[in-house]
């Protein structure tokens, strides 16, 4: 029988980091001769077929097996998994602090308190692998012992495939504007992305240096509509809302990658990340990045971008500025994202995975 390597999560996500990871590490584990299936207590239903519900796993269980939980918020699955025979290695993305979310979602804001409990919980009883070092320094003082640190596979390919898709050319229709200077953010639109911090350092560059410019905002504010609200209020308080578009969650396969190209600037002001995806895919299209340098961004970036450690935002507009008309700094910039690039490409990341197996005693 073909040694088993299955992968157990609350919610098995259609286009979002984890759910992506989770299919990325499947084809993988498959290609290298393990068994492995996906297993999860709720599921988007386009990717029905991708997985079994977690109460099937009764059929697969047994002590040579090997589970990988992809640790996150939401039902039974993080504290079910200590009742397996098998041997579980938990997988941390990491959890957003729950001060985030009380004003405006409850709900997520108790998940999210949960889940950092349960975790701490979990502590000593399986190891861990990381998707950052900032991951993996949590989970070390939390008390897991971290058998090493296994970033995202990021698949450029389907990325660049989904330039050829219709998504892509409704896109460039719809927002391709040689006239303006662009400014991108894509990630969802919560409050630890602080996307208001964004929209405030656009003001300043458009109302004072530009007005030629267009903020471009990716992604869903699903179970934050008053949060999104509030950031539309600002818009036009701040005499902007015909410079920021809301342009709605767009995956790799309905042409992501074309704001990519279009645009000038990748701008974050995230208070919270893990690892942070979409500064990767801003490197990976040759797209300057200025990044709030908070939690897992700085070893994202690691010397590549601009990262800024205060919110000022006239200066971070400057910034901006200098970096949209400066042909040397902007020639420095991408030589300087282009070689970080390189740690994170698909046999960097497959190799480290590997490396993790390995540390577990897995053939």
């Amino acid at each position: 029988m073909a040694v088993q390597v299955h992968q157990v999560l609350p919610f098995l996500a259609y286009g979002d980091a984890i759910g992506n990871q989770v299919l990325e590490v499947r084809r993988l584990l498959r290609e290298w001769g393990y068994s492995s299936e996906i297993f999860a207590e709720n599921w988007d239903p386009r990717l029905t077929k991708e997985c079994h519900s977690f109460e099937e796993y009764r059929h697969y269980g047994r002590r040579g097996n090997l589970v990988i939980l992809h640790y996150s918020i939401g039902g039974e699955v993080n504290r079910w998994i200590a009742s397996l025979p098998d041997r579980v290695v938990l997988y941390y993305h990491n959890i957003t602090p729950a001060r985030f979310f009380y004003w405006v979602n409850g709900h997520m804001a108790r998940q999210c308190a949960e889940a950092r409990r349960d975790l701490q919980a979990l502590a000593g009883k399986m190891p861990a692998i990381a998707a950052s070092p900032f991951n993996a320094a949590e989970l070390t003082g939390l008390g897991f012992h971290v058998v090493g640190v296994a970033p995202y596979i990021l698949n450029f390919e389907k990325l660049d495939a989904g330039l050829a898709s219709p998504g892509a050319e409704e896109i460039l229709r719809r927002f391709a504007r040689p006239d303006l200077v662009q400014w991108l953010y894509v990630g969802r639109l919560v409050p630890n992305k602080c996307i208001e911090d964004v929209i405030k350092s656009f003001y300043y560059y458009h109302a004072w240096i530009n007005p030629q410019s267009r903020l471009l905002l990716i992604g869903t504010g699903l179970g934050f509509e008053e949060y999104v609200e509030q950031l539309k209020r600002l818009t036009h308080r701040l005499k902007v809302e015909k410079a920021v578009e809301f342009a709605g969650h767009y995956g790799a396969a309905d042409g992501l990658a074309a704001f990519y190209k279009l645009a000038n600037l990748y701008v974050s002001m995230s208070e919270h990340e893990g690892f942070c995806i979409p500064l990767v895919e801003a490197m990976y299209y040759s797209l300057p990045v200025i990044a709030y340098a908070s939690t897992g961004v700085p070893y994202t970036l690691d010397g590549a971008g601009v990262l800024v450690r205060q919110k000022e935002f006239p200066a971070i507009a400057e910034v901006a500025h200098e970096i949209l008309t400066n042909e040397t700094l902007r020639a420095r910039l991408e030589h300087t994202q282009r070689a970080r690039l390189d740690v994170f490409a698909p046999e960097v990341a497959r190799a480290q995975f590997r490396a993790c197996l390995e540390a577990l005693g897995q053939p």
